[in-house]
């Protein structure tokens, strides 16, 4: 695989984790669970589907853009083929709760799991300790951890996932925030923010296709690297 072209400086990026304030000084939710378990089966994402989006990835070095599509098998697989003058630059995997990723765009980092399925609007959190839930602004927050020095914030915006943060104490390591239209099942577009490299990945997201036929399960089967 060749190595891609750079587009320019990114002078945007910032070069500082960005720092956060508490969610958990609103009041707590007595059910978590069940805001969870709403937010897994939210409607819209029951069928196999296919996405076309553009992307944009940048960090310190510059930017680097093109096209991509999504795979979607109800409830967890998903398969991202980033794609740039029309080569394979990237192909990344999700099934049976893993990740796996086949080739690279110039020693970038695949996000953790649950980042690549909040860009895509959905909420897949890592198994681990419950979560804890708080009244945050108009919505709620779901807070799940610490795990070690971690811990992992869902934002809800309008009863829909609005942004996912990985927070060590009061500092932001990762984010990615999604944006939706008033109607659509799937969000418009996302950004996921590395404040630590630093670097960013932004979609939008140009067409949907669902249902569609389900998709062959050994499309998810990429190299384990993850």
């Amino acid at each position: 695989m060749r190595s891609l072209r750079r587009l320019g400086v990114l002078a945007s990026t910032p070069l500082v984790v960005a720092c956060a304030t508490s969610v958990e000084s609103g009041i707590p939710l007595d059910d978590p669970a069940a805001i969870a378990a709403r937010l897994v089966s939210e409607p819209g994402v029951e069928a196999p589907a296919n996405l076309r989006f553009a992307w944009r990835y940048g960090d310190r070095r510059g930017d680097v853009e093109g096209e991509g599509v999504g795979r979607f098998n109800p409830p967890d697989s998903l398969r991202i083929d980033l794609f740039t003058s029309g080569d394979v630059a990237m192909a990344i995997a999700s099934a049976a709760g893993r990740l796996t990723s086949r080739g690279q765009i110039e020693d970038v980092d695949v996000p953790p799991r649950p980042f690549i399925f909040a860009m895509a609007g959905m909420f897949r959190p890592d198994s681990g300790p419950a979560p804890r839930a708080f009244v945050n602004g108009a919505d709620s927050v779901l807070v799940y951890g610490p795990v070690g020095d971690r811990t992992f914030v869902y934002h809800l915006e309008g009863g829909r996932l609005g942004s996912v943060e990985e927070r060590r104490r009061d500092r932001v390591l990762r984010r990615v925030r999604v944006e939706w239209s008033e109607t659509g099942t799937w969000p418009v577009q996302a950004e996921y923010r590395d404040f630590e490299r630093p670097s960013r990945v932004r979609w939008e997201i140009e067409e949907v296709q669902s249902p569609v036929a389900r998709h062959p399960g050994e499309i998810y089967a990429l190299p384990y690297t993850q």
